[in-house]
């Protein structure tokens, strides 16, 4: 044990990669734990030192410019090529953005900038930029502020090779520069490294290997949530872990580090502190686990000791959490299926929480990580935010279950929760009945609804490729989430994962998974399979690559909330702005200006063989959702057309209306039904505008205009009556109702509609 009076009992730190918008909660709830319990405790968000502190400075940016347009190309994926060579032919370019960096960072840290909608989405995109560039630094490896990847950190030996490698491993330097002397200053006998997601775990192997190798005195423990992935790597290799440290946390850390600060604070031994794994000449040791401490006993979470003014948030935002488990637990694809542990916070005890973190740092602002919260105990705690008369905003993870009634929502939003993410999943009812989610697509779309109504925005996450899941599947969820986008403000697409004590892994068969693999990575959380059916990974890939990006040209055509990227900044803009104005906001992708919805319509009226073919192909998507026509001839018939109208704004086509020439058989029929004759007459057809560009007079717009290019035509036009919509459009501009008709397929009454008598 070091003979230097500590600064502190235990240092915990969190390390890169990991979005420096907010805290993670892992240490500033260990930190009051610790802190309650008598011991001094430290805590450092490394993730946020690396990108603000070190990497996003000037002066280092302009040396990677120039190291990077020294790198030969060879052997670059073609998307780093293309980059290189941009900054070889812009460097003024590129000189002109890293210079731009410190306004860039000020504006995503200040009112005046953040809410400039232009002014936040530029600053995000030139950080962005700058890490794509940075990361060519180090090619093969690639990061972002949270996402990680380098080829070779895949297997034991490479991981370790990475660890020192100073050409491909980024943290290697800032280590060097920044851990020394924050453990001089500290002098902490035990260093606690949290490792949450698998993009962490070589920034964060490369800090424990960097703290032994520096400080062999000082005991180095792993822990957070992606140890157990860590810990299998380490039971098959045990002699691999004292290579980076001297334990890993299992389970619940709070009890085990108090023993383990305990142990070393007093020079006995540590080898039986319950919790812990670790290596003894040459052997895996894990011993027993301890009983958990309670979640509604945990204290406050301390946020003191962190610059959160730091983070890139005008405000700071702060994460929390009132549940432990999941009270449903039987989603097929969760690794929590069947974990029955389910534990809430009293809702007055939440409330406090709030109030005193509220309170001691100044913030409205809340994140609540907890997966799944019952409708019932969010309308306790809300009740509990008004009685107290706090203002707040806050965000959710929900279960979209028939429980959050319209009034519990509007009652929610009162207390204000500003933005929930949905777990969606899909859009299928097969799929949605294997996943097993408890849920019901007509009971969705309410609750949604209701949500919206309340003033809620509606952030739907999504999963692609479940076992089994055909392309005709995949697509009914794009669809359904197109034909709801009035609900579904916003979405996020993930692929299916194959997780470890899953039902999908318990039972493979149930899904038909006829092989599971082990993960390509000791290091990973995934295990590759195959199905019997369904897409098989390389249709998959193709499917996702199309749907991200119909996603944002074509479904919710370039919307401001995709080029905010962050969904924390999601919220804070529906708190300042409300939810109507940052749904009806779009983006230029070019020059990323902000411009209103509806506010840059163009309409064209032209002969089908001067329709630009992908437009033509818009027009046509867009009359199939509208699932008002028969489908089997709608591309001959608009060729065959005699006009077509239709409204453009950024890339996408909004409503569209057409004058055709009626085929010959299906005039007949419907002059038999009604005893009219329609020889000569144009039909007007095909008309369908988007969801969310109703009641902006594009169809009124787009009929006068056909008939003003269609002189000397005789009009007619075939209507269910019961589309009130598209009666009171015809009625408006002068045809009248000349007979009705019964289609015998789908029972509706039909009326035909002319400019004038029908003779």
């Amino acid at each position: 044990m070091r003979q230097i009076k500590s600064a502190s009992d235990v240092l915990l730190m969190f390390p890169p990669v990991w979005t420096p918008v907010t805290p993670f909660l892992a240490l500033p709830a260990l930190t009051a734990y610790l802190r309650r319990a008598g011991f001094a405790v430290r805590q450092a968000d490394i993730s946020l030192d690396f990108f603000l502190g070190y990497l996003l400075r000037v002066e280092r940016l302009e040396g990677l410019l120039a190291q990077v347009r020294e790198r030969p190309v060879e052997g670059m994926p073609d998307a780093q090529k293309a980059l290189a060579q941009d900054l070889q032919d812009r460097r003024g370019v590129w000189m002109d953005r890293i210079a731009h960096v410190r306004r860039s960072i000020d504006d995503l840290r200040q009112d005046a900038g953040f809410f400039d909608p232009e002014r936040c989405i530029r600053a995000q995109t030139n950080l962005y930029r700058l890490l794509r560039m940075a990361s060519l630094a180090w090619f093969p490896t690639s990061f972002t502020f949270n996402t990680f990847q380098h080829p070779a950190a895949e297997d034991y030996a490479g991981m370790l090779q990475f660890c020192d490698d100073r050409q491909a491993n980024p943290f290697l330097d800032f280590y060097e520069r920044v851990i020394p002397h924050l453990m001089e200053r500290d002098a902490s006998p035990l260093v606690g490294i949290s490792v949450s997601t698998s993009h962490q775990a070589a920034g964060a192997l490369t800090l424990a290997r960097f703290l032994k190798r520096r400080f062999p005195d000082v005991h180095v423990t792993l822990g957070g949530r992606h140890v157990l992935r860590l810990r299998d790597a380490f039971e098959r290799e045990p002699g691999y872990l004292p290579e980076f440290a001297d334990s890993v946390v299992l389970q619940d850390g709070e009890r085990p580090l108090a023993f383990l600060l305990e142990r070393l604070l007093s020079g006995r031994s540590w080898e039986d502190v319950p919790n812990l794994g670790f290596s003894r000449r040459g052997a895996w040791i894990e011993n027993p686990i301890c009983g958990h401490e309670p979640l509604p006993e945990l204290p406050t979470p301390d946020f003191t000791d962190l610059d959160l003014r730091s983070y890139l948030s005008p405000v700071p935002i702060l994460p929390v959490r009132f549940s432990e488990g999941c009270y449903w637990g039987k989603c097929a694809f969760c690794s929590r299926y069947d974990n029955r542990r389910f534990m809430t916070v009293a809702p007055e005890r939440a409330v406090a929480h709030l109030a005193e973190l509220h309170s001691r740092h100044g913030t409205p602002c809340f994140t609540v990580n907890d997966d799944c919260l019952t409708a019932p105990y969010l309308e306790k705690v809300a009740r509990g935010i008004l009685d107290r008369r706090l203002s707040l905003d806050i965000s959710l993870w929900c279960k979209p279950v028939g429980a959050f009634t319209a009034d519990r929502l509007n009652l929610l939003a009162r207390a204000g929760v500003r933005l929930v993410r949905w777990g969606l999943e899909t859009g299928h009812p097969r799929i949605l009945k294997l996943m097993n989610k408890g849920t019901r697509l007509p009971e969705t779309l309410r609750v949604l609804g209701d949500a919206s109504r309340a003033g809620i925005w509606n952030h739907a996450t999504v999963i692609f490729g479940f076992p089994g899941e055909t392309r005709e599947e995949a697509r009914e969820t794009l669809r359904f989430l197109e034909e709801n986008i009035d609900r579904i403000h916003s979405s996020i697409f993930f692929r299916f994962v194959l997780l470890k004590y899953s039902r999908v892994m318990q039972c493979p068969e149930d899904y038909a998974v006829s092989e599971i693999r082990e993960s390509p990575s000791p290091f990973g959380s995934d295990h590759p399979f195959v199905c019997r059916e369904g897409m098989d990974e390389a249709a998959l890939t193709a499917f996702l690559d199309k749907a991200q990006a119909y996603r944002l040209k074509e479904m919710y055509g370039h919307p401001f909330w995709y080029y905010l990227r962050i969904r924390e900044y999601l919220m804070l803009y529906v708190a300042r702005y409300g939810l109507d104005a940052v749904l009806n906001w779009k983006v230029a992708p070019g020059d990323l200006t902000r411009y209103d919805k509806g506010s840059r319509i163009q309409t064209f009226f032209e002969r089908p063989a001067d329709v630009p073919e992908k437009v033509l192909e818009g027009i046509c998507r867009l009359v199939e959702e509208g699932g008002e026509v028969g489908l089997s001839w709608i591309r001959e018939n608009l060729r065959e057309a005699w006009l077509i109208g239709y409204a453009v704004e950024g890339e996408r086509v909004v409503a569209t209306m057409t004058h055709k020439r009626p085929l010959e058989t299906y005039r007949r029929r419907i002059e038999e039904k009604t005893g009219l004759n329609l020889d000569g007459y144009l039909e007007r057809g095909y008309t369908a505008v988007r969801p969310e560009y109703r009641w902006m007079g594009l169809g009124d717009r787009l009929l006068k205009g056909l008939v003003a290019r269609s002189p000397g035509w005789k009009i007619y036009v075939t209507i269910r009556m019961d589309n009130e919509p598209a009666l009171r459009l015809t009625a408006r501009n002068g045809m009248r109702l000349a007979a009705t008709y019964m289609n015998e397929r789908t029972g509706h009454e039909i009326g035909v509609f002319a400019a004038g008598a029908a003779a």
